[in-house]
C-alpha cells in the first residue's frame, strides 16, 4: 500500500497581551475546550508548512524533523499528532512530518502553535479522517496546553487572520474572537534577539495573578477594536509584567523614536515587533540592524493567510 501524503500550512503569531483562563483543567476530567486564553495580537504572513507521510505499520510511531533538525525535540506537535490519531481510532501508522518554520523559534512569534495545527491538518488530511476544522485543531489546542507552550493561540489562528482580540477564552470554535481593522499600508517589523523557553515562567499563582489582572486590563484598553488601542494595550502590559530585557526594551523605544504606529515586546519572547507604514520598513530594519549586532531582522505583512491544506 502506498504512503498517504498531504502538506499544511499555518500562519505564525504575536501576542501583544493575554490573560489565563485554565479554571476548566480543575475538573474532572479537565475540559480542554474551556480552557484557553484571552487577549489580543495578530497573525503574520510567514508561519510552519508540515508535509506529513504516513504508511500502515504493525505500530505506531511518530516523528518530526524541523527546518531539516530530525532530533528536534518536537514534543508539542508530536503529541498533537498522538491525540488526534487516539481519537480517530486509526489503525497503526508510521508518520513522518517534515516542517519548515519561517519564523524564531521559541521567540514569541506562535511557532509551536504553527507547527502543531499545520501538523494535525497535514496528518487528517492525508488520513481523509471525517472531522471539522475545529475539531482537528482542537488537538493541537489541547497538545500546547498539555506541553505549556501555549493557550489560546490555536483558537485564534485556526480560521481567522489579521489582527483580533479574544474575548472568551476556549478551544477552537468556543473561543470568541473579534477582529481589528488593519490599514492595507501596515507592515510589522520584528527583531528576533535569542531563544526563552516559555515553560515556568507563569508557574507562580501569584505571577498568574498579575498577569490576569494586567491583561484584563489591556483587554478593556483595546475594546475600541482599534490597531492603536491594541498596540498600546500591549505596550503598557509588557511595560508593567516586567519580562523584557534591556536589550529588548532598549529596541522598543527606538522604534517609537522612529515613528513606528506602536512597538512591544512578543509575548514571551526575547523579541521586540513594530507596526510601520510600508515605506519605513527599511529605514527601521537599518536602525534596528545598527544598534545591535545580535537582531536578527524581518518583515511581515500582518495576517493575509489562513490555515490550510494546501496538498493532499
Amino acid at each position: 500500500m502506498p504512503p498517504k501524503t498531504a502538506l499544511a500550512f499555518a500562519p505564525a503569531v504575536i501576542s501583544n497581551f493575554f490573560a489565563v483562563h485554565t479554571e476548566a483543567l480543575a475538573k474532572d476530567p479537565p475540559d480542554y475546550w474551556r480552557a484557553g486564553a484571552t487577549g489580543g495580537g495578530f497573525t503574520l504572513s510567514k508561519g510552519v508548512y508540515t508535509s506529513a507521510w504516513l504508511l500502515r505499520s504493525s505500530s505506531r510511531a511518530v516523528s518530526a524533523a524541523v527546518n531539516g533538525n530530525a532530533n528536534y525535540p518536537a514534543d508539542t506537535t508530536v503529541r498533537a499528532v498522538e491525540l488526534l490519531l487516539d481519537a480517530a481510532r486509526c489503525p497503526p501508522h508510521l508518520v513522518e512530518l517534515v516542517q519548515t518554520v519561517e519564523v524564531p523559534i521559541k521567540a514569541g512569534f506562535g511557532s509551536s502553535s504553527a507547527s502543531a495545527l499545520s501538523a494535525v491538518m497535514a496528518v487528517a488530511a492525508a488520513l481523509d479522517l471525517p472531522m471539522s476544522k475545529e475539531e482537528v485543531a482542537f488537538f493541537a489546542h489541547k497538545a500546547e496546553i498539555m506541553r505549556h507552550t501555549g493557550l489560546g493561540t490555536v483558537s485564534s489562528t485556526f480560521d481567522y487572520s489579521g489582527a483580533a482580540v479574544i474575548t472568551k477564552a476556549g478551544g477552537p470554535g468556543v473561543a470568541k474572537v473579534q477582529s481589528v481593522p488593519v490599514p492595507h499600508d501596515l507592515r510589522v517589523v520584528t527583531a528576533f534577539l535569542s531563544p526563552k523557553k516559555k515553560g515556568g515562567r507563569l508557574g507562580s499563582q501569584r505571577m498568574r495573578n498579575k498577569v490576569n489582572r494586567l491583561g484584563e486590563a489591556a483587554l478593556e484598553r483595546a475594546s475600541d477594536r482599534s490597531l492603536e488601542s491594541l498596540l498600546a494595550a500591549g505596550y503598557e502590559f509588557a511595560q508593567e509584567l516586567g519580562f523584557m530585557t534591556h536589550a529588548v526594551r532598549t529596541l522598543v523605544a527606538l522604534a517609537l523614536e522612529e515613528g513606528a504606529v506602536g512597538a512591544s515586546q512578543n509575548m514571551l519572547g526575547n523579541a521586540l515587533h513594530a507596526v510601520v507604514r510600508e515605506r519605513e520598513v527599511a529605514r527601521l530594519s537599518s536602525a534596528i540592524r545598527a544598534a545591535s549586532k545580535f537582531a536578527k531582522v524581518d518583515s511581515f505583512h500582518i495576517g493575509g493567510r489562513t490555515a490550510q491544506v494546501l496538498a493532499e
